[in-house]
């Protein structure tokens, strides 16, 4: 495909979704300027995105991240994103591949911050499936 995952993402939300549950136009306009002020988000291509084990098949709304800086301010683990940079995740995708111990060699020593560090870690591998297993249907 050779689609940007974040656009890929974008896409599969306006084409898939129930028609009052895709982005407005306001919602895809700061999407978009998001993904111009991050241009890292647009590295990770869809075909790069490896196989994770199958997520039970429930419909589940996900929300869109384009950034690691996003998705840890979501998660109010704001104060890691300097020890995520240094330690060389700066993509969704190799966030989603991260372990409890991988989340401690970045330097979280908190048990509490590395549970819900972990626990969102597992969402974001979900998500980022499921937007894989859906597909566009004709």
């Amino acid at each position: 495909m050779g689609c940007p995952v974040a656009l890929h993402q974008l896409m599969l939300h306006c084409w898939q979704k129930e028609r009052s549950h895709r982005p407005k136009c306001t919602d895809v306009v700061s999407f978009l300027d998001k993904l111009i002020r991050n241009p890292s988000s647009l590295l990770s291509l869809v075909e790069e995105i490896q196989s994770l084990p199958e997520s039970p098949g429930e419909e589940m709304d996900y929300p869109m991240f384009i950034s690691i800086g996003d998705w840890l301010d979501s998660i109010k683990m704001s104060q890691y994103k300097s020890n995520f940079m240094a330690a060389g995740y700066n993509t969704l995708d190799s966030v989603a591949r991260m372990s409890i111990e991988d989340v401690r060699r970045i330097g979280v020593e908190l048990i509490g911050h590395q549970r819900r560090i972990s626990s969102s870690v597992q969402t974001l591998r979900l998500q980022i499936l499921h937007e894989q297993e859906k597909g566009f249907h004709v």
